[in-house]
């Protein structure tokens, strides 16, 4: 089933990624000097957009949150997966006319089925066991090796951090799923850091194209259509590698779905990483609210709605003002605020009938209206948390916190609380921010997470203080790493990798910003169809002073909907730079107000 084919470098300690000045001209090789063929030789060529067993390239589901973090799915029914012509332009040379078939889709897409069929998670016990019978990886015998270097190492400074790099440079790291595309940055800084990255994903991932580029050492696939199978044959797979590069070094993921997966792995093979239950646990938003409410932590009340007759003991339970929304919702999918009792069922049909009309590729429910969606199906009322929605973006170490910047959201449109923008650093008072730290923290440490990069999502009420939206354990998507290096220097994916390996994560963080960003997503202004002129509006837009970049999310001839309608699109992302964060967001909430939206 697998062919490595594994041979020697001809020159190890080049390619070992050895430690050289920072350590005084020590040089140390890893154990696991071996090379990947660039080419397996089982596999025949295959032209760009089809997959070496001759499908169409695959691209995994998502939505557009706002592109500070866009929302990942496992898709629930072949209809919800986005493939090889959705890719965007450029990404290959030549796009198939012909559609994946159904055991290509059911082949390569990780869903709740498989997540509901993984291993229960180990004990503390358990998880202590494996760690002490696993083998030494290459890492911590480099580590172990340069012990007298200890002190350097453990310290937030650019010595430190240079050290810290050079021990990362040549490690052997799994990707379990490489999530959608616009994820290829993140892969591409990890092979400029030297890590050397084998891809575990689907038979027919977009992913493979990393490896025809030289981006990843190695693709294996993964056949996803059977979802009790998928987590033994992922072990076979990580046991195949290990021993055949003598030695791994870590496994990780950046997308959200394969986080269970990837904890579930780590803990079996005793290698660093999350436990199961604290993933599983920030993952279930009843589970996450409970224990925060058990550890005397903040946590809004909720309450389930199965049908109408349920309305009554929510509108009890919870109170007014409130939100009702699906527990399994994407972005702001079927998110409606119920400010009284007489508007209640109105606001619980007007939800559920959203969620008839609208899917992960289509949230507005443009394309095919009245097509029924399968990838909600409850429904939740919580209470209505006011004031300042924020992002806590936070470095776990060694149970320890490392890093914690905060960035301010933007008010929501409601009643769809659609996301306007965002702009970091924070406005908000430093005692405010020191709270918001403080208690994303607490909770952390209440779920159990203790090493790798969270995105942590809070409201500073003005009754309650600091309130849980979510909590993400893993980096926040689209430009959240950009804007954490941008203004922090802080290199997220950087700091992921070194958990994932074991290597302590403590960045050098500077004490004022280095610049400011201020972000904003422009929302239809209407409903109807964007014509031809919206492609030179972004164009003049980008051509402004202070303007890092004007993402567009639509094209001549897509239907959009405005406020009025229903949930808005979103027409284009506009994110500028200033020295100073007011300046910043002024900035961009006048160029978005000033963007013309070509709509009929």
């Amino acid at each position: 089933m697998l062919s490595l084919n594994i041979k020697k470098a001809k020159d190890a300690a080049k390619e070992a990624g050895g430690i050289t000045s920072a350590m005084k001209g020590v040089t140390l090789e890893r154990r696991n000097t071996f090379q990947f063929d660039e080419v397996d030789d089982a596999a025949p060529d295959t032209p760009m957009g089809y997959s070496k067993a001759g499908n169409p390239l695959v691209d995994y589901a998502t939505t557009v949150k706002s592109t500070r973090d866009p929302v990942e799915f496992a898709p629930k029914s072949i209809e919800d997966a986005v493939f090889s012509s959705s890719l965007g332009p450029g990404t290959f040379s030549y796009t198939p006319t012909v559609a994946p078939s159904p055991g290509s889709l059911k082949s390569n897409f990780l869903t709740e089925e498989v997540l509901q069929a993984l291993p229960r998670p180990l004990s503390p016990a358990e998880r202590e066991r494996n760690i002490r019978e696993s083998k030494q990886t290459p890492t911590f015998e480099l580590v172990r090796k340069v012990n007298k270097y200890k002190k350097q190492i453990n310290s937030a400074t650019t010595e430190g951090q240079e050290l810290r790099r050079q021990l990362l440079s040549g490690a052997v790291v799994i990707v379990m799923c490489a999530g959608y595309s616009g994820k290829r940055f993140i892969y591409e800084r990890a092979k400029k850091l030297g890590v050397r990255l084998v891809m575990v994903d689907g038979p027919d991932s977009w992913s493979q194209t990393l490896l025809d580029d030289g981006v990843i050492e190695k693709y294996v696939p993964l056949d996803m259509s059977n979802p009790p199978a998928v987590y033994q044959e992922a072990l076979k797979i990580v046991r195949e590698v290990d021993k055949e590069v003598g030695g791994i070094d870590g496994i990780c993921t950046f997308y959200e779905i394969a986080v269970p997966l990837v904890a579930r792995l780590t803990e079996a093979l005793g290698l660093p990483g999350n436990p199961s239950k604290a993933i599983e646990c920030a993952r279930d938003k009843h589970a996450t609210r409970k224990c925060l409410k058990d550890n005397d932590l903040p946590t809004p009340s909720s309450c389930m709605i199965y049908s109408k007759e349920d309305l009554p003991m929510a509108a009890q339970t919870v109170g007014f003002p409130a939100v009702i929304k699906p527990i399994n919702g994407a972005a702001s999918l079927g998110v409606v605020k119920v400010t009284s009792p007489e508007n209640l069922l109105e606001s619980y049909e007007k939800v559920t009938e959203v969620l008839k009309t609208c899917s992960v590729s289509d949230p507005n429910g443009t394309a095919k209206s009245g097509e029924v969606s399968d990838l909600v199906t409850e429904v939740m009322m919580e209470q209505y948390l006011d004031g300042n929605e924020v992002d806590v973006d936070i470095i776990l170490s060694d149970g320890k916190v490392t890093y914690a910047k905060v960035t301010d959201n933007l008010p929501t449109l409601e009643p769809w609380f659609n996301e306007t923008g965002a702009v970091t650093p924070s406005l908000l008072p430093e005692s405010k921010q020191e709270e918001l730290i403080e208690v994303s923290k607490k909770m952390l440490k209440a779920l159990g997470l203790t090493c790798g990069v969270m995105h942590v999502e809070l409201k500073y009420t003005t009754t309650n203080g600091p309130q849980l939206i979510e909590v993400n354990s893993r980096m926040g998507g689209g430009p959240v790493r950009s804007m954490n290096l941008d203004v922090w220097g802080v290199d997220l994916v950087e700091e992921h990798l070194m958990t994932t390996v074991g290597l302590p994560s403590l960045p050098p963080v500077p004490e004022k910003p280095i610049t400011c960003i201020g972000q904003y997503s422009v929302n239809a202004v209407r409903s109807g169809v964007v014509t031809e002129e919206i492609d030179a509006e972004v164009e003049k837009t980008r051509k402004l002073p202070n303007v890092k970049s004007v993402e567009s999310f639509v094209a001549a001839g897509d239907r959009v909907v405005g406020l009025a309608d229903g949930m808005p699109s979103w027409i284009c992302d506009i994110m500028v730079e200033k020295d100073n964060a007011k300046e910043a967001l002024a900035y961009v909430e006048d160029l978005a107000s000033g963007f013309k939206q070509p709509i009929v």
